[in-house]
């Protein structure tokens, strides 16, 4: 499922039940109304000014603060009001978490290119000739704990994401190509038999791409990489023949590709 169909999704489900929850309120919980409609507004600057990670742990101490007023403390609602107040706030966070997470990977200007690259992978292979000396390289280049940046600061790493898109850009020769193939990762697809895509990356991009750094709120920070590579050649044109078998392998070299935590 594309992103954009994701957040429409996300945003049709916040839609849903503000509505239900609103028609609840008017028909059977008229004393709640103004307190919902602040939770809204609440959640809604939260969601706003928060990392996700300060989100997730508004929405643990709202359900247990919830629950001590509930047990410790005197309330003078219907239980079942009580319910609606302990439970829909950290519902409504949950919901604005999500629509924030593919709000950010939606606006970001590195886009999910893997429709391209199965579509070039495929291609490449079609018009393989078979020589001694044909062969495809493919580089698979993966932001290592990408998902951890993106929670603390979306802002920062769409624009860390977009550095490393164009430090590997003008780094591509001819009859080579990017992709970015969503979750940090960027493919390279090579037909240079002239160029070892690997050698290259260890000895010149890997060492560039370290030098970047994600602004952090709490100061800068160092990012790193993990790759995977794959010559699909005479030997192994029939394994590799299909786009997915190919990013498989790569993902699976990913694993082995042991970084050194600072």
């Amino acid at each position: 499922m594309k992103k954009t169909e994701k957040l429409s999704r996300w945003l049709l489900i916040l839609i849903v039940f503000e509505v239900l929850l609103l028609l609840y309120c008017l028909f059977f919980a008229r004393e709640i109304l103004i307190e919902e409609g602040l939770f809204f507004v609440l959640g809604l600057f939260s969601a706003i000014v928060l990392s996700d990670l300060l989100l997730t742990w508004t929405i643990l101490l709202s359900f247990a603060l919830g629950i001590v007023f509930l047990v410790a403390g005197v309330v003078y609602i219907p239980f079942h009001q009580a319910l609606l107040l302990l439970f829909s706030f950290p519902i409504l966070i949950g919901i604005l978490i999500q629509i924030r997470y593919h709000l950010f990977k939606e606006i970001a200007k590195v886009k999910d290119q893997e429709p391209e690259a199965y579509a070039d992978y495929r291609n490449r292979i079609a018009s393989y000739s078979g020589q001694t000396n044909d062969t495809i390289q493919a580089l698979l280049i993966h932001w290592s704990h990408e998902e951890l940046f993106f929670q603390l600061q979306p802002r920062e790493y769409n624009r860390t994401l977009n550095q490393i898109n164009y430090l590997l850009t003008h780094h591509l020769k001819p009859n080579e190509s990017l992709y970015y193939v969503s979750d940090g990762n960027f493919l390279i697809l090579s037909s240079d038999s002239e160029r070892d895509l690997k050698s290259d990356y260890m000895t010149v991009l890997k060492p560039q791409l370290e030098g970047l750094v994600f602004q952090g709120e709490d100061g800068v920070q160092g990012i790193q990489f993990q790759s995977g590579f794959l010559v699909v050649d005479q030997s192994n044109r029939t394994k590799y023949y299909r786009y997915k078998e190919v990013i498989r392998y790569l993902k699976r070299q990913l694993e082995t590709d042991i970084i050194v935590e600072y």
